[in-house]
Formats: C-alpha cells, sequence, structure tokens
C-alpha cells in the first residue's frame, strides 16, 4: 500500500486542510471586520466635517453685536 492512500495519511492531511481552512477564514473575518470599522470612522468623520462647515457657513448663525432697535 502506498503511503499517500494509508488512513493515518489521509486523515492527517484531511486535518490540516481543514486547519488551513479555519485560519484563513478567521484571518477574512478579521480583514472585513477592520475594513468595516475604518469606513464607518472615515464616513463619521466626513460627516462631522461637513456639519461643521455647514454650520461655519450658515447665514442663519449671526455672532454679530446685537443691533439696537429702539430708533
Amino acid at each position: 500500500m502506498t503511503r499517500i492512500n494509508r488512513p493515518d495519511t489521509l486523515l492527517t492531511e484531511l486535518r490540516d486542510i481543514k486547519r488551513r481552512l479555519h485560519a484563513l477564514e478567521t484571518a477574512q473575518r478579521a480583514t472585513t471586520t477592520a475594513a468595516q470599522s475604518a469606513a464607518v470612522h472615515t464616513a463619521g468623520q466626513t460627516a462631522g466635517q461637513a456639519t461643521a462647515a455647514t454650520i461655519a457657513e450658515s447665514p442663519d448663525t449671526d455672532t454679530s453685536a446685537p443691533e439696537d432697535e429702539s430708533s
């Protein structure tokens, strides 16, 4: 019987394949989670910057001294 067809060799190969598959799936999940976290963080910064710019440019926001209306 050749070495490749021995049951213990096949089980060893199967375990090795399962171990590598698990490692790849774990790495893929970690990469996906990191990418999603970065996207949310970037989107939050962009929205925050846009809001700050809108407030700074808004004509409704009057920071000048109040006018005297008694005249």
